[in-house]
């Protein structure tokens, strides 16, 4: 069982075992990696993470902007096809 388990945190990794990017971790300025699945952005893009005027937060897409929370998983935090670059 992962330590994040144990303490209550699950936390939620492809198939592969690789971590989504988290919501509450995410900031502007921030680099995030995409999967496959974007029919907006090339696999394996690394783009940097914005936030609008509002301060929602989106990546560069083929169509203009992607917003994160579209990624959403059911726990409210973890961003689908979405991945942490440090």
């Amino acid at each position: 069982m992962l330590r994040n388990q144990l303490m209550g945190e699950a936390m939620k990794t492809d198939l592969q075992g690789h971590a989504y990017a988290e919501l509450n971790k995410l900031k502007s300025g921030d680099k995030v990696k995409a999967d496959g699945g974007f029919p907006c952005i090339k696999k394996d893009a690394v783009l940097e993470v914005s936030a609008d005027e509002t301060g929602e937060l989106f990546i560069p897409c083929t169509s203009g902007r992607h917003y994160v929370e579209g990624q959403l998983d059911d726990d409210g935090n973890s961003l689908i096809g979405l991945y942490p670059v440090s």
